[in-house]
């Protein structure tokens, strides 16, 4: 019997796999569906940076393979996940507070260090330019797709959801479309939110003005590919 091949998910944490796993993999059948938890913002690990992001994603990608019996001709594709957080907007729209962590609205972020969002933005914003225009890692299918500002504001119109609060919602979204993924598609391409044109010209709109703040995603252009 031929062994399915692999299609590789990379997201940023565990309610990201709780939210689409189910989905994905019901609608995904003729390829096996992994989801691979990194547990954090690739952008925000110290050791990387512009000139390396695509050598740290390879490394990371090749320890995967490792730990899990793979070998790359296995996968076939990697679709990577992230949260836009509000990179790409203009200084002047992070606002400093006193008290309180990162705090997100569809106009500004809110911060006790203005400094530290800065240079957190410009940092994210250097490496997911680097990702978003690389079309292979390993030799492997590579797709950048954001949800903005965060997956909790495209799924449930949340932009600054406690993370309480964040379990509770994805199990929530993926008992809503089990045995309806196909009412997925209809969701993700929802015009309020789904970006028009083609991977390119998604990505060089939610670097405009404060895109990267509001409700937007080109995630429904990986099923559009289908």
């Amino acid at each position: 019997m031929k062994t399915k091949k692999v299609m590789l998910f990379i997201v940023e944490g565990i309610t990201d796999k709780i939210s689409l796993g189910e989905i994905i993999s019901k609608l995904i059948k003729n390829q096996e569906v992994r989801f691979y938890i990194i547990n954090g913002d690739v952008t925000s690990d110290g050791a990387t940076n512009q000139k390396n992001a695509v050598d740290k994603m390879a490394s990371r990608i090749s320890r995967y393979c490792k730990n899990n019996f793979l070998k790359r001709t296995d996968i076939s594709q990697i679709v990577h996940l992230v949260d836009s957080d509000g990179a790409y907007i203009d200084d002047k729209h992070i606002e400093r507070v006193k008290a309180g962590g990162l705090k997100y609205t569809t106009k500004h972020i809110y911060a006790k260090s203005v400094k530290f969002v800065q240079e957190r933005n410009e940092k994210k914003r250097e490496i997911l330019d680097v990702l978003c225009d690389q079309p292979t890692i390993l030799g492997i299918k590579y797709n950048v797709y954001y949800f903005s500002c965060n997956l909790e504001h495209v799924l449930h119109g949340d932009i600054d959801m406690p993370d309480r609060k964040k379990r509770i919602q994805a199990e929530e979204f993926a008992d809503m479309f089990y045995k309806r993924e196909q009412e997925f598609i209809e969701f993700i391409n929802n015009p309020e939110f789904a970006v028009k044109g083609n991977y390119q010209q998604t990505w060089d709109f939610v670097k405009q003005d404060r895109n990267s703040l509001n409700r937007y995603s080109n995630f429904h252009l990986f099923f559009d590919a289908k």
